[in-house]
């Protein structure tokens, strides 16, 4: 049985991570799983869930799960530790009377619940005395209707509001500025301004960093150099070599160590990280953790499919291609200031069909988009089998990068 999970974040007001929303598939058709009354398949799917490991990818975030009516019932909230989970009751749940008995248990034990893509109507005030957090739908619900009824919940329910399908930044600043103190969206993947941006002198030295790593035969001494004199580079290069992901018997001291240790194709991928870490200390850790998922996911869909990009390559084309989105500026601006080459420049500037495909496969993974065409257009191939595992090995990279 094939099995996906994927996580969306939630944002605070300051762009700080509250939790991730979590996606589950058992395939291409359901867009969650039909369970019937039988106690056994509610442990078949709950011993499923818990295969993934909620520590590994939640990242010690609480996680937005949604229930259908079937599954509240079933109080199959219940299997999961209530430290990680906020259940979240699906937009076409009615306020049943034993929907209520059911969310009632749920809040006696301590849980939190969210109201998904909420539309106001008197019926739903048993829910609302029930609820954590109300989940508004932007793309349903226009931001500019919604003001008079923010104004009445936050003054009735002590609830917080999460603005949801938030896509530009001005949407975010309008929703922060009108009383939502959450949010779930793409507005930090996106550029904010697109002109009147010039590149630092410290951004500069950076690319100056990723010039000297990427030569084909790079003086390690003066790489060694380079990074003593970063302090913030080499700080994260020890704690990432002495991190989890490694699980090493003996703790890393030396910056020379570490860079023995993980050789020069992996010091060229965690310049390149960190590089992309410290660009822009305006914009949320979550896009360049992001970033780091869709370079390694890139990466790994290089074992998988033929294509004309070294995996090395495909590593570094996944995560500068969001790098417009940290700088706000132009990708073609950014490119002047680096030395890639003009394989790697073509495909950062769209160009090329075949990474925009592998781009498009791993980007729809990651939005829990599995409907999307070139799921059917590789369904029965190796590559989507192989996706969870590599989306699962990537969360927990970047995770542990950013612990």
């Amino acid at each position: 049985m094939d099995i996906y999970v994927a996580r969306q974040p939630v944002f605070t007001a300051d762009k700080k991570i509250f939790s991730y929303e979590l996606l589950f598939r058992l395939g291409f058709e359901n867009v969650f799983p039909d369970v019937d009354g039988d106690t056994a398949t509610s442990n078949v799917l709950t011993n499923t869930f818990f295969s993934f490991g909620l520590d590994e990818i939640l990242g010690g975030k609480p996680g937005l799960i949604n229930f259908t009516r079937e599954l509240i019932l079933q109080r199959i909230p219940l299997f999961f530790p209530k430290e990680h989970i906020i259940i979240e009751v699906l937009e076409d749940i009615e306020p049943e009377p034993e929907v209520i008995q059911a969310l009632q248990e749920f809040k006696e034990q301590g849980f939190r619940i969210a109201l998904d893509d909420f539309v106001y109507h008197e019926k739903f005030k048993p829910m609302l005395e029930l609820c954590d957090i109300i989940k508004f739908d932007l793309m349903m619900t226009p931001l500019d209707t919604l003001g008079p009824l923010v104004e009445r919940l936050k003054a009735v329910y002590p609830v917080t509001l999460l603005a949801e399908k938030i896509e530009t930044h001005q949407k975010f600043v309008q929703a922060r500025d009108m009383g939502f103190e959450l949010f779930q969206g793409y507005f930090f993947a996106r550029p904010e301004i697109l002109s009147q941006k010039e590149i630092s002198t410290n951004q500069i030295t950076k690319f100056k960093l990723i010039d000297q790593a990427g030569r084909t035969d790079p003086d390690l001494a003066q790489l060694e150099n380079l990074i003593k004199r970063d302090v913030s580079v080499s700080f994260k290069l020890l704690k990432f070599m002495n991190s989890a992901y490694f699980l090493r018997p003996a703790p890393i001291d030396t910056i020379k160590e570490a860079i023995l240790v993980l050789g020069i194709n992996e010091l060229r991928k965690f310049i390149s990280l960190v590089v992309l870490s410290d660009l822009n200390d305006n914009k949320p850790s979550e896009l360049v953790r992001l970033a780091m998922i869709r370079a390694r996911m890139c990466e790994q869909c290089g074992t998988v499919l033929r294509t004309r990009f070294s995996t090395e390559e495909l590593f570094t084309i996944g995560l500068f291609s969001s790098i417009d989105a940290i700088l706000d500026m132009p990708m073609y601006m950014i490119l002047e200031q680096l030395s890639f080459s003009e394989k790697i420049t073509h495909a950062l500037l769209g160009f090329d069909k075949q990474f925009r495909q592998i781009l498009a496969l791993v980007i729809g993974f990651e939005k829990g988009n599995w409907d999307h065409r070139l799921f059917h257009l590789y369904q029965g191939k190796k590559i989507l089998s192989k996706l969870p595992e590599f989306y699962r090995e990537a969360v927990f990279m970047a995770d542990s990068f950013f612990t």
